[in-house]
């Protein structure tokens, strides 16, 4: 059996090798292909992109300073705090049973026992399950509140794009841009000013 393993690789040896340097040439050809297809897709495009007026601006800032946008913090920071207070009671609870059953285990019956236990186990259930829940209402109050905020800042961006003859604007605060240009074309200024906000 090992003298025929050896026999079939020496006599499909070559093949192999053309096979994997046939796959080798043409990765490279594609290789070659996509960088040329790159190249001239910028260099024929780069003439209608030099036409383009860019510009970016800072969401964050531009959030910071609205009215609105303070007042949904200020909202969803109440919400969490009401929720904060209701798990602090049940934990309390909780703690206040648990106290007892290690305090009185051994005067216990065992029924009882099993029983409080029981009654431990589903308040940190209970517990688990609010925490939860309030995560998800906290964020869908987030998201209901911060809506509205986003429509009316796209909307204004849009305009300040429009009335200054900008074809892009780049949000710098998304990380989406990997490069621009230093102190050109910041319109955080204009949406701002346009929004009636400092």
């Amino acid at each position: 059996m090992t003298g025929n393993t050896t026999f079939y690789l020496l006599i499909h040896q070559p093949l192999i090798t053309n096979q994997l340097f046939t796959e080798k040439l043409y990765l490279r050809l594609v290789k070659k292909s996509w960088l040329l297809f790159i190249v001239l897709f910028f260099v024929f495009t780069g003439i209608g992109f030099a036409q383009q007026k860019y510009g970016h601006l800072n969401s964050g800032d531009i959030l910071d300073a609205m009215p609105e946008y303070k007042q949904m913090n200020a909202t969803i920071e109440n919400k969490k705090k009401q929720y904060a207070y209701q798990l602090q009671r049940m934990y309390e609870d909780y703690q206040r049973k648990a106290k007892e059953v290690n305090d009185y285990r051994a005067s216990l019956m065992q029924a009882v026992l099993e029983e409080r236990l029981k009654e431990i186990d589903s308040l940190q259930q209970a517990i688990s399950d609010f925490e939860g829940s309030a995560q998800g209402e906290v964020e869908k109050l987030q998201m209901k509140l911060l809506k509205p905020l986003n429509d009316k800042y796209l909307k204004v961006v849009q305009a300040v794009a429009k009335e200054n003859g900008y074809t892009f604007i780049f949000d710098l605060a998304t990380g989406v841009v990997a490069y621009y240009p230093e102190n050109s074309g910041d319109v955080t200024e204009l949406v701002k000013k346009k929004m009636g906000i400092n």
